[in-house]
């Protein structure tokens, strides 16, 4: 299960992003710095397919993938004891930082961050101090001891490199660095190197245009997702019924939805996919990188698939759905058996042979 950290300065509405994707009521106002204490929350991922074999198969259980979700206590600009939350967020697999770009008299914000691109470049200086500060201390502290520990001075030099990048203002992810440099900053866990979805929070009237998304596109590192949204819209949504919010949805024009959207873009920035196992008891979908093989992907399910692993019958969603099951997309032939080499792929479903 990924995490997923989300962050901003006060009144950019992240609460609120965090209660349209849980469904949960953390508390919001229009005062600065309501939340005070991290709100944490799961997010069941919309999947249309899951339903439609579920139905087929009767399944008693409908089991689809979640995110882990952490809403942290605003940003603050002023040294005020609020950077707390960059300390949690380091436990994050991913980042969500929200912007704002509505105006609201009720809910006010300080005019030096009216403008979005600018909360995003002080967003991105806020975690670049953060971590240049850390790796400096780190880098200090590993220089002394390779005195007495020559052993020590590869990691010293990583720390000394990396923090110099950090002092240009750049995120670390803006570069391409090798394996080994990554795997030397893993106990530290920089936030400038996780990956990060930007979630601009625009008033009900409609959302940024074209240009406007592109300035915002440039200015956050490549690689980087940008999505567009009323989190006020998607949170009154969230507590509707499915027809009701379908609705809603259609006339307002909020598609998928902001779920939908933050779930895609994460696992692009992640790398992860989802696989499936169907059956009457359950259906479930499970969350496993790019790339995994099928024993790898058998162990997200239980420990002792993957260190038993003989064979999988695999098949795609598609397949088993029009097939009219699983049982039916064995019977006209549609599945197939794969080894311990075979490359998960995005929406197989899977039965795992093993023996222990």
């Amino acid at each position: 299960m990924a995490r997923l950290g989300i962050v901003g300065f006060t009144n950019s509405g992240k609460t609120t992003l965090f209660n349209a994707l849980t469904g949960l009521q953390a508390v919001t106002a229009s005062h600065p710095y309501t939340t005070t204490e991290p709100n944490p929350g799961v997010a069941k991922i919309p999947d249309p397919l899951l339903e439609q074999v579920a139905h087929l198969e009767r399944s008693a259980k409908v089991m689809p993938a979640t995110l882990d979700l952490l809403d942290l206590p605003a940003l603050s600009r002023a040294g005020d004891g609020a950077g707390a939350s960059l300390a949690r967020l380091r436990e994050m697999d991913a980042l969500v930082m929200v912007a704002r770009t509505f105006n609201d008299e009720a809910v006010p914000f300080e005019a030096s961050l009216s403008d979005p691109v600018g909360q995003v470049e002080e967003l991105l200086l806020e975690m670049a101090v953060a971590d240049h500060d850390l790796l400096v201390k780190r880098a200090d502290r590993l220089t002394r001891e390779a005195s007495s520990e020559p052993a020590k001075r590869p990691a010293a030099a990583v720390m000394s490199e990396t923090a110099a990048h950090l002092a240009t203002g750049q995120a670390l992810r803006a570069r391409a660095w090798p394996p080994d440099t990554v795997q030397a900053l893993r106990d530290s866990a920089p936030l400038t190197l996780k990956p990060a979805v930007w979630v601009i929070n625009h008033g009900e009237a409609g959302g940024p245009s074209d240009e406007e998304l592109e300035k915002l596109q440039k200015a956050v590192p490549a690689g980087d997702v940008v999505v567009a949204v009323s989190a006020r819209i998607e949170e009154e949504a969230s507590r509707l019924s499915v027809e009701d919010r379908s609705e809603l949805s259609e006339g307002l024009g909020l598609g998928e939805g902001v779920l939908a959207r933050i779930v895609r873009a994460a696992y692009q920035s992640l790398g992860l996919i989802s696989f499936y196992t169907v059956g009457p008891k359950e259906s479930r979908a499970w969350t496993v990188r790019a790339g995994a093989l099928a024993p790898e992907a058998a162990g997200k399910i239980h420990s002792d698939l993957e260190r038993g692993f003989i064979r999988a019958e695999v098949a795609t969603m598609d397949e088993v759905i029009a097939a009219g099951g699983w049982d039916e997309a064995k019977r006209k032939g549609r599945i197939r058996v794969e080894g311990k080499s075979y490359v998960v792929q995005p929406a197989d479903v899977m039965v795992v042979r093993f023996s222990v």
